[in-house]
């Protein structure tokens, strides 16, 4: 089944996002309430429609929630952005990427528990539908034609090995660069603790792996890919 996306605003970097990701084979919706804007990506893209995003009910009715990412690119209308992820979040989608337009709105939208953000300045259309394109490959960065660093889930069958114990090379073509791996904070005045993302340096070989670990490792893209596509499911 091919992969499915939304893509909601349909400006520069969102038009051409949705016809590259329908190019590469994906399913696509694309959604923004300027008529004119969606006819200009009709003959492009699986599914247009014109449509108010910050409406939960005419948004849930395109069953956005089943998809495998909604993808916001509002430019600089940053309010809409924001009232979109919170009826997004609300109906149910499982993976949201926000474009932001500056530092400060990344800070805001991470600030408010998003996930995904991305600034065309570091991200082009094609390493986003990439990474989008790869189940389990979370982002990548090509360092050549053949050659990239890329965040992968954990694959089931490594959880609770350590890293010395697994031959990296030599099973899956790639090396282990670092993990990144959620963990406890003790909060300000030690009033409980929150959960934070930490790169764990460099992996030595007694670092253990767990269930929720994110791999960056480097090598062929292709391994990448394979790597990717048996990363721990959820």
């Amino acid at each position: 089944m091919p992969r499915q996306f939304a893509v909601i605003g349909l400006g520069n970097f969102g038009s051409q996002l949705a016809a590259e990701l329908t190019r590469r084979g994906a399913e696509v919706l694309a959604i923004d309430e300027r008529e004119e804007a969606v006819d200009d990506l009709r003959d492009h893209v699986t599914h247009t429609v014109v449509l108010d995003a910050t409406d939960d009910q005419a948004l849930a009715e395109q069953r956005v929630a089943e998809m495998d990412a909604v993808v916001v690119s509002f430019g600089s209308d940053f309010e809409a952005a924001l009232l979109t992820v919170s009826v997004l979040r609300q109906i149910g989608v499982k993976r949201i990427i926000v474009r932001a337009t500056t530092v400060r709105h990344e800070r805001i939208l991470e600030t408010l528990g998003v996930d995904e953000v991305v600034l065309p300045v570091n991200e082009t259309v094609t390493r986003l539908a990439g990474s989008l394109m790869v189940e389990g490959l979370y982002d990548s960065f090509a360092l050549s034609s053949d050659f990239a660093v890329g965040e992968v889930a954990i694959p089931e069958e490594l959880l609770g090995r350590k890293a010395g114990e697994v031959d990296f090379a030599a099973d899956y073509g790639v090396s282990l660069v670092t993990i990144r791996r959620i963990v406890p904070e003790t909060r300000i005045l030690g009033l409980g603790t929150r959960m934070v993302e930490r790169i764990l340096g460099i992996p030595s070989p007694a670092t253990p792996l767990e269930r929720g670990d994110t791999l960056i490792v480097f090598g062929p893209k292709k391994s990448l890919e394979k790597l990717a596509k048996q990363g721990e499911p959820g």
